[in-house]
């Protein structure tokens, strides 16, 4: 029964928050349920990829999703997943916990400085329901001059060293990258949040599946009924966080998210250097 409700606050997390909420899920399942790290990544792999999925899905018609640059985005990234999740096997849990916990505290940091800074934003999260709006932005490229993306060096260099990066700690820690696509995609392209939100959904499903792909080719699942609990469990939580996103979305909600982070973290370096 805990793994079913770990698998609904999994969900939960993912459906409430903009980015980040994934991080909780390798933690919890340290911790709370005793498996390894590297477990505890490969399930987090494949219950990120399947709530993102679940997202996409529910954004197919409302234009928001921008194929172009999230097609490049999700392509490079999906390479390196699988080679980040290879390399987790070589860094032993007193240094790759830690590792995983510096990330937490920064993941925690963006979400209050955006909480403060641009509260409006953090209206738009991943769970929440989007109806058609005006016309889908046409993507201008920052690079080139700001000129219509396209394909080409200048478009196309940003997003590939961010999609690099998105792979590799994707796969190193069983985290969507959601921290890293959004602002990548803001920063590199004009585009609108709620369209960013969108095509990070896209580009999580393709990378987070190819890194629990490359888990499951280097070690085939041994709990496979734990595994489809916290799958279900994670279906229900995303549910219902598509349900309350409408009005617990908002600047409280994600400073509320940030403490918790730190406080994990936190937990994680005791647990490593104390305990």
């Amino acid at each position: 029964m805990i793994t079913y409700f770990l698998g609904a606050l999994i969900g939960l997390t993912l459906g409430l928050t903009g980015a980040g909420g994934s991080v909780f899920a390798v933690p919890l399942l340290i911790y709370v349920i005793g498996v390894t790290p590297q477990e505890a990544i490969g399930i987090s792999l494949a219950a990120v990829s399947l709530c993102a999925l679940y997202g996409t899905v529910m954004r197919l018609r409302s234009g928001h999703i921008l194929w172009l640059p999230g097609i490049v985005f999700a392509s490079v990234g999906s390479l390196f997943s699988p080679l980040g999740n290879w390399l987790n096997q070589f860094i032993p849990p007193s240094i790759l916990l830690p590792s995983f916990a510096v990330l937490m505290t920064w993941i925690a940091w963006r979400m209050w400085h955006q909480a403060r800074q641009q509260p409006e934003l953090s209206q738009i999260v991943r769970g929440r329901r989007i109806r058609h709006e005006a016309a889908p932005s046409h993507p201008i490229c920052v690079l080139n001059d700001n000129q219509p993306f396209r394909i080409g060096p200048k478009c196309l260099s940003g997003i590939i060293l961010a999609a690099i990066v998105t792979g590799l700690l994707s796969g190193l820690f069983g985290v969507g990258g959601g921290f890293i696509i959004v602002p990548a995609l803001l920063a590199l392209i004009r585009i609108k949040m709620i369209e960013a939100v969108a095509t990070s959904l896209f580009v999580i499903t393709l990378v987070s599946g190819f890194g629990f792909l490359g888990y499951v080719m280097q070690q085939p699942i041994q709990a496979v009924d734990l595994f489809i609990e916290i799958i279900i469990g994670g279906a229900v939580g995303m549910t219902i966080g598509i349900v309350f996103s409408q009005k617990l979305a908002g600047p409280k909600l994600q400073r509320t998210f940030s403490i918790l982070m730190w406080l994990t973290a936190a937990w994680i370096f005791t647990r490593s250097f104390v305990l």
